[in-house]
Order: C-alpha cells, then sequence, then structure tokens
C-alpha cells in the first residue's frame, strides 16, 4: 500500500489553524501520515511575524512558541499520526527542501489572498510553492468576513 505523507505548513496565526484543519480532512479522506510544519522567517528583518505573537526577542523564542502553539492546537487530532515540524531559515526553501526529504505526497498551504502592492512587496508564498514544489500543491484561502 502506498504511504500518503501530507505536509501543511502554518504560519502560527489563528487563520493557519484552518489550513491545518483542512490538511487532517484530506489525511482522513487519504488514510495518510502528516507533518505540520512552520518556518521561523530569519531571513529579513521584515519579516512576515503579526501581532498575533507573543512578545519574543529572538528567534528561538518564536521557534519555541511555535512548537507550543502547534502541538497544544493539534492535540486533538488523536486518530492522525502527525509530527511537528519547527525549524529557523528561510521558509520558502526549508518547505521545499523538507517535501524532497521526507518523500512528501501532498503540500497544504494557506494564502492571505493579497493583491497589488502588498502581493508585489511581500511576494506570494503560495505562488513561490505552485510554481516550484515536486508534488501537488493544495492552497487553502484564509477565510475573511464579508459585508
Amino acid at each position: 500500500m502506498h504511504d500518503i505523507k501530507i505536509m501543511i505548513a502554518s504560519d502560527v496565526s489563528e487563520n493557519s489553524l484552518l489550513v491545518i484543519e483542512e490538511g487532517i480532512k484530506l489525511a482522513r479522506q487519504l488514510y495518510g501520515r502528516v507533518w505540520i510544519i512552520h518556518v521561523v522567517d530569519n531571513t529579513s528583518q521584515y519579516s512576515n511575524y503579526g501581532p498575533w505573537l507573543p512578545n519574543v526577542s529572538n528567534w528561538e523564542e518564536v521557534e519555541q512558541y511555535a512548537i507550543e502553539f502547534l502541538t497544544m492546537e493539534t492535540q486533538k487530532y488523536v486518530d492522525i499520526d502527525k509530527e511537528i515540524i519547527v525549524t529557523i531559515g528561510d521558509p520558502k526553501k526549508e518547505i521545499i527542501h523538507l517535501t524532497a526529504k521526507l518523500d512528501i505526497s501532498y503540500l497544504v498551504i494557506g494564502t492571505h489572498g493579497k493583491t497589488g502592492l502588498s502581493h508585489w512587496v511581500m511576494g506570494s508564498k503560495a505562488e513561490y510553492f505552485i510554481r516550484h514544489a515536486t508534488v501537488p500543491v493544495i492552497v487553502i484561502p484564509y477565510r475573511t468576513e464579508v459585508h
């Protein structure tokens, strides 16, 4: 039997919990195993960390926070074989590297759906993964309130 391996990328925000949930659903449907990954971005002083993170003074503190956050938020998925990976580096390169190293079957990522200037300035991580991953990429849009 083919072993399905699903990597779910998280930015440790509340929105990323939806991405994790969707990745877990896919794992259940395919009887797969899950790797939930967060890469602490040390490539820029203008990294993608937002106000949802506690006051941290270094990347190791962010790494520890991410491990605790992901462990707590995923403990309810007792029926799935899962592993949490938190590392420090360039998120794009680390995730692409680990999908190959772990022989991942599917990569599940979220997107903020930014357009215009914010897309140009920040770049689209989703677009990067779609272009560079060697496995199918499943993109989960973050839900936003529609008024």
